[in-house]
């Protein structure tokens, strides 16, 4: 079982469309989503957004850790 809050399984519903069992696999997925989305228009720096993901993956990361 996945350790979340429910605003990150808010934020993980809202940006992958899906619920997971494994955290591995949620993220590789947050991963590829920061990549795809969370960068500028250079792919030089986080996006606002990219700034949420990544500071999502970071605390997933510690939680389950």
């Amino acid at each position: 079982m996945i350790k979340a809050s429910d605003k990150q399984k808010t934020m993980v519903s809202k940006y992958l469309g899906t619920e997971y069992q494994d955290i591995d696999t949620l993220l590789e997925d947050l991963d590829e989503k920061i990549t795809e989305i969370g960068f500028d228009e250079n792919f030089e720096f986080l996006n606002e957004t990219g700034i949420q993901l990544q500071t999502l993956f970071d605390q997933l990361l510690m939680q389950n850790s």
